[in-house]
């Protein structure tokens, strides 16, 4: 199972990640930094990867929710408002990553889950 960041999230994180055995990928990584999503979300729903973001206006803006389901991509959106530090963000995506993987494993796509700092995530669609 695969899993990939959007530039809404830190590279540091995807490298992080692998180097305790996750498979995830950086979109950095993978296409140029400024690839519009409409390029690169149809690319990882072909190849079953699913996303991680912080870009909270994908459930919200019809044009983004509808080229990420039509991609059938299966998207993990970290829904906070409140600005956090670097080690914050490690300290949500650790805490959260077991309970990322396990909903990526039992949901078909396309769908899209939201990840709140505290509480349960949440299937937004």
């Amino acid at each position: 199972m695969t899993f990939f960041l959007d530039n809404n999230l830190s590279p540091i994180l995807a490298e992080g990640l692998r180097a305790f055995g996750e498979d995830v990928r950086h979109l950095r990584e993978v296409f140029p930094p400024d690839t519009p999503d409409k390029v690169w979300l149809p690319e990882i729903g072909q190849r079953g990867w699913y996303l991680v973001t912080h870009d909270k206006r994908i459930p919200r803006k019809a044009l983004e929710l509808q080229a990420l389901l039509q991609a059938e991509v299966g998207a993990f959106v970290f829904t906070h408002r409140r600005k956090l530090t670097r080690w914050e963000w490690v300290e949500l995506v650790v805490r959260r990553w077991a309970e990322i993987a396990s909903w990526a494993d039992r949901l078909e796509r396309p769908f899209v889950v939201g990840i709140p700092e505290r509480g349960a995530l949440r299937r937004l669609r």
